[in-house]
Formats: C-alpha cells, structure tokens, sequence
C-alpha cells in the first residue's frame, strides 16, 4: 500500500491569497487597512494576496476606491491590487480599451468583475471581456452582492458564463468565492472539464475542489480565504491537510497557478 505524502508546513505550500477584501465598513469582521492585513497574514504563513477595496464593489465611482487600494498597497510588495470593473455603456471596443489600458498602465494585472450587478448578459460584457481577453488578464468572477464577496449561481449563470468562457479561450476566469446553500453549483462540475480556461477556488465545500483538481488539474484550482468574510484559518486547513495529494500539487494551488496567470499578462 502507498504511504501519503506527509503533511506539509504552511512555509512550504507557497500560500498567495487570491481573494481579500480591504477596507473599513459596518461589520466588526472588516479589515481596514494594511496594518491589520499584514499580521493576519503573518499569522496563516500568507506569503502574498490579491487585494481589492470593499468599496469598489459597491459605491459609484469605483474608481474612487480602485484609487484607495492603489494607495493602500503602496509599498507593500506582498499586496497585489485588484481592480473592480464594470462594462462600458458605451458600445464599442475603444471604450472597454481605455478601461484596460488604463488599469494595465497603473500596474494592476487582475480584474474583478461584478457579474451580478450588471447581470450575468454575455452581451454586456463581451467589449470589456474582449479588451481583456487581448491582455490575458485574470478576471474574478464576482457573484456576491455589494455587502460581501459571498454568491452563488443560478441555471441562468452557469449558462451565461459557459458563454463567456467559450468565446475567450485565451481569458483566464476565475469563480471567485462562490457557494451556495448546498455548495457550488452543480453545473460547474461539468463546466470546468468542459473548458481549460476556467478555474475555480477552495472557498466552496470542500471535496467540490478536490475532485476538480483530481480531474481536471490542481492547476484549475486556486487558494482563496474569502477575508474578511470567511475564517482564512479553515481554508488553509483545508488545502494543507488535503490527503492524496502531492506538495507540488498544492503548491500549484496554493500559489504557483496564480503568479504564473499574473505572469502571462501582456
């Protein structure tokens, strides 16, 4: 019989978060500000993280708190900046261009978008996914609403990002803190062996993750803690006491996957 591979420490697995939301809001649970990011991280042996600004999400203009994260990451080189995007109302190519290139030229190379406050319409994103999709940027596919990163998907959205996913082989997308009342949707399980460029994270229930990075490669799965949301200290149990799965596995998903998507933009 084949013996497990031993557990490994948390400074092995190489652990890059790739969902966090900073900022200061109603909820005790928030993080404010770097300050009191740094030692959470510190705490879990959380080498880097993707950081977005709770605002962004919710409160017009986002670009006010795209700005905030800019400024908050300042000088924090394990903090990288998430922008929150949205489509354009203008038609068109040049439009959806301008928003990339301006993200691209501030140094930020992942996006975050907000699916369910626009509508999961393959037809609203496709300018804005275009753009993207010429810059291979990581996009995080966001279904909470505006109070938490926290979603869940309907019939209709796992056939609308099918759609997406479809027509922008070369996008990387990526579910991004995703559950639901008895854990991620169904329909995703068929989805994400259907299509190479679609990656989910481990905040869904548990074996979900597992048996998609069994089947369709632990390079599809990304480490995510969802904070200030969910307890970071449950999910990176989770990966690091997976059973059945190599150290370079978890690394992949741990972190591997994610420098090298944030690698490839261009």
């Amino acid at each position: 019989m084949q013996a497990s591979p031993p557990m490994p420490g948390l400074e092995d697995l190489g652990l890059f978060d790739s969902c966090v939301t900073l900022g200061r809001f109603s909820s005790e649970t928030c993080i404010p500000t770097t300050a009191d990011l740094l030692p959470i991280l510190d705490r879990y042996r959380i080498r880097e993280a993707l950081v977005h600004d709770y605002h962004a999400r919710g409160i017009y203009p986002l670009s006010h708190g795209n700005r905030r994260v800019m400024d908050q990451v300042s000088g924090q080189p394990r903090l990288h900046p998430v922008w929150v995007l949205e489509p354009a109302l203008a038609p068109g190519a040049a439009a959806a261009e301008g928003i990339v290139a301006e993200m691209l030229a501030a140094g930020v190379h992942a996006a975050r978008l907000r699916i369910r406050a626009k509508g999961a319409l393959p037809w609203v994103w496709e300018d804005l996914l275009g753009a993207l999709a010429s810059h291979r940027v990581p996009c995080f596919l966001d279904y909470g609403s505006p109070e938490s990163t926290l979603g869940e998907l309907s019939d209709g959205d796992v056939d609308a990002l099918r759609t997406m996913v479809l027509a922008h082989p070369d996008l990387p997308f990526i579910l991004s803190h995703v559950m639901g009342g008895l854990g991620v949707h169904p329909g995703v399980a068929y989805l994400v062996r259907r299509v190479p460029n679609l990656h989910i994270d481990i905040t869904g229930i548990l074996e979900y993750w597992r048996e998609a990075a069994r089947d369709a490669g632990p390079d599809r799965v990304l480490f995510a803690t969802g904070m200030p949301f969910t307890d970071p200290g449950i999910l990176v149990s989770n990966v690091q006491y997976a059973r059945g799965m190599t150290l370079a596995e978890k690394r992949l998903i741990c972190g591997d996957t994610l420098r090298a998507l944030l690698g490839g933009v261009r």
